[in-house]
């Protein structure tokens, strides 16, 4: 039990230790010395992939924190930001935005500004699609692991929330109705939730198979 406990706990005495300082220190740098414009695209729409990490889209701005260390690297992110920071990009400018697996990295607080930039940086009419660690899915453990292949890496529910709550550089946790409360309180509309590879914007549909199995899939609109 001593190992089953040392492994869950792995991932987060690396990363809430040195990394953490790591980000701050890059995200300082960045700030002051990169903060930039969103490239263009040659596309029909204007598409952000925000939090990309390794993951670069075709026909989207891929945009990720300050990698200083992939700065001259040719699988850098298009565009270098820090999402706790307003984003330098005019007022109106995407069509749709994609968020996987990233708002759950920072705190409630943050998420708020983030989601109200976003607001002011779409165009009417625009949508944005967030997936994140679904913590009702987590709360049903018990029932999921009998069929949910991943979800039975875990033992024990408590075990379960933890991995979802203190590893990884989680900052936030979230369900359908906080989510939603949110994004409303922003601005956006007809807020609903989706499922894997299933929303209102086709180009946005290009969901990461490996997240599935513990994703909430949901997504809003700008007034027109």
């Amino acid at each position: 039990m001593l190992e089953r406990f040392k492994k869950l706990e792995e991932p987060r005495l690396y990363t809430h230790g040195f990394s953490q300082s790591v980000w701050r220190i890059f995200g300082y740098i960045g700030n002051a010395f990169f903060k930039s414009y969103p490239p263009a695209k040659n596309s029909d729409k204007n598409l952000l992939n925000l939090g990309s990490g390794s993951i670069n889209l075709d026909q989207f701005v891929n945009a990720d924190f300050f990698r200083l260390h992939k700065l001259f690297s040719k699988d850098k992110a298009d565009w270098m930001l820090d999402i706790t920071k307003p984003l330098k990009c005019k007022d109106n400018f995407w069509d749709g935005v994609l968020m996987e697996h990233t708002n759950e990295h920072i705190l409630y607080s943050d998420n708020y500004n983030l989601l109200k930039e976003l607001y002011r940086t779409m165009k009417p009419g625009g949508v944005i699609r967030i997936v994140v660690p679904d913590l009702d899915k987590y709360l049903e453990w018990d029932n999921l692991r009998k069929t949910v292949t991943k979800m039975d890496r875990y033992k024990s529910l408590p075990e379960a929330i933890c991995n979802l709550t203190q590893n990884h550089l989680h900052m936030s946790v979230w369900n359908f109705d906080l989510m939603k409360e949110v994004l409303s309180s922003v601005g956006f509309e007809n807020i609903q939730k989706t499922s894997f590879k299933e929303g209102m914007m086709k180009e946005l549909l290009v969901d990461c198979e490996n997240h599935e199995w513990q994703s909430l899939y949901i997504e809003g609109k700008k007034q027109n």
